[in-house]
C-alpha cells in the first residue's frame, strides 16, 4: 500500500508532529522523504494542545505524528486530509480512536516495546530500592535522621580502619537491613516485551522466576526461564510480585484485596504498569496492617499524587512519579520505528508496526 497525494506525489505532504522526535529522524522526514514538517515537541510545551488548538493545527495535515493529544472521532471528522496517523506510544488506543481511523482508511502506526528496556531497568531499580532501603536511607540522610558527629575510627584497634555509622541497636545497619535477592522468587504478572526483559535482568540476581500470562504457554515462558503458574499461585509463592500488563477490560483491577491477601507478610509488590491494574486502597490497607513488607510504585490511581497522600508517609513504600519509561533512548527508539514505517507506507513497503492492518487490505475510504 502506498499513501500518496491525489497527484501521486508524496513530496511536500503537510506533516504535523506533536510528539518528541530525535534530530536524525526529523531530518529524514524533511530531507529524505521531502515532507513539509511543522514540529511542536511536547517537551517544549507546558502540556497537551487542547482539542480546539489541535484541530486548528491539523488543517491541511496529511501525516500526523502524535504523542499524547487525543485523536478522537471528532478530530478525525474535522481533519479531512489526514492519510497517516503515527502514535509514538506503545499503546496507541490510549489516545487514538483506532476504529474511527480504520473506518476512514487511515493507517495507525505505533511503537510497541519502545520503552521495554527502560521499564525493565527501572523495575529492577525499584526492587533494589525497596528491599535494601536505598530510597528510604537516602531520604533519612537528607532529612538529618542519621547525620551527626563523625567518628574517625569506630573500630579502634583492628589492623585496618572500619569507619561506620555503628552496628548497635538503632543504627542504620540494624534498622535498614533488607533481604538479598538470590534464591528469592520473583513473580512476573505479564510476560510481554517488558516482562520478558525483567526476567532476563532478574535472572542475573539468581532469583527463581514464576509468571502469569494467559496468552503465553508454559513452553513460551520457559524460553525466558520462567515457570508458568496461575495468578493465585504466583501471589502465594512469590517474595516479590511485579506487574507488567496493559490496562484492558481483562486487567483492570486484576490485583485486588484477594490477591494481596494471598501474598506473604514478607512479600514486596512492584507496579510500573498502570494504577488501574490494582486496587490501590487494598494495597494501602495491607501495608498499613503490616501484612505486606513493602511496595514500590511508579503509577497510581490518580496522578499526580496529592501532597497529603498516605503512601507518601509510609517508610516501606518507594514512590516515583511515572518515570519508568522515561529513559533518554526511548525517543530515539520510537522515532526510528515511526519514521521507518512512514517511509514504508509512502514507498510501497510493509510497515512493521500497524495497529489496524485491515486498512492494507482495502481502501475503506471509497472513491471520495
Amino acid at each position: 500500500m502506498s499513501i500518496a497525494t491525489e497527484s501521486g506525489d508524496t513530496e511536500a505532504m503537510k506533516t504535523l508532529i506533536t510528539a518528541n522526535i530525535d534530530d536524525g529522524n526529523l531530518h529524514r522526514l524533511e530531507s529524505e522523504l521531502g515532507l513539509d514538517v511543522e514540529y511542536h515537541p511536547i517537551a517544549e510545551r507546558e502540556g497537551r494542545f487542547d482539542t480546539d488548538e489541535f484541530i486548528d493545527l491539523l488543517e491541511g495535515v496529511e501525516i500526523l505524528i502524535v504523542g499524547f493529544e487525543g485523536v478522537s472521532e471528532e478530530v478525525l471528522d474535522v481533519a479531512e486530509d489526514l492519510r497517516i496517523v503515527a502514535c509514538t506510544r506503545g499503546g496507541p488506543d490510549a489516545n487514538v480512536d483506532i476504529s474511527a481511523a480504520t473506518e476512514r482508511g487511515i493507517p495507525v502506526l505505533y511503537a510497541p516495546g519502545r520503552n521495554a528496556v527502560s521499564v525493565a531497568d527501572f523495575t529492577l531499580g525499584l526492587i533494589l530500592a525497596v528491599t535494601r532501603h536505598i530510597a528510604h536511607s537516602h531520604h533519612l540522610l537528607h532529612t538529618g535522621t542519621y547525620t551527626g558527629e563523625p567518628q574517625s575510627d569506630s573500630a579502634a584497634g583492628g589492623e585496618r580502619e572500619d569507619v561506620t555509622w555503628g552496628v548497635a541497636n538503632g543504627s542504620p545497619y540494624v534498622e535498614l537491613k533488607g533481604p538479598e535477592l538470590e534464591d528469592k522468587t520473583l513473580g512476573i504478572v505479564g510476560l510481554g516485551a517488558i516482562g520478558q526483559r525483567v526476567a532476563e535482568r532478574a535472572a542475573g540476581f539468581g532469583v527463581d522466576l514464576v509468571g502469569y500470562d494467559p496468552y503465553i504457554d508454559a513452553e513460551g515462558m520457559a524460553e525466558w526461564g520462567v515457570e508458568k503458574v496461575d495468578l493465585d499461585e504466583l501471589c502465594r509463592s512469590s517474595d516479590i510480585v511485579t506487574v507488567h500488563v496493559p490496562v484492558t477490560d481483562a486487567t483492570r483491577g486484576l490485583i485486588g484485596a484477594e490477591e494481596f491477601d494471598l501474598m506473604a507478610d514478607s512479600a514486596y509488590f512492584i507496579n510500573t504498569a498502570r494504577g488501574a491494574i490494582i486496587d490501590q486502597d487494598a494495597l494501602q490497607a495491607e501495608l498499613e496492617a503490616g501484612t505486606l513488607r513493602g511496595a514500590a510504585l511508579d503509577v497510581y490511581d490518580e496522578e499526580p499524587l496529592p501532597d497529603d497522600h498516605p503512601l507518601l508517609e509510609m517508610p516501606n513504600v518507594v514512590t516515583t512519579p511515572h518515570l519508568a519509561g522515561a529513559a533518554e533512548e526511548v525517543i530515539d527508539r520510537h522515532s526510528e520505528m515511526i519514521v521507518d514505517d512512514i517511509d514504508a507506507l509512502l514507498n510501497d513497503g510493509e510497515p512493521a508496526h500497524l495497529a489496524n492492518e485491515e486498512v492494507l487490505a482495502a481502501d475503506t475510504r471509497g472513491d471520495d
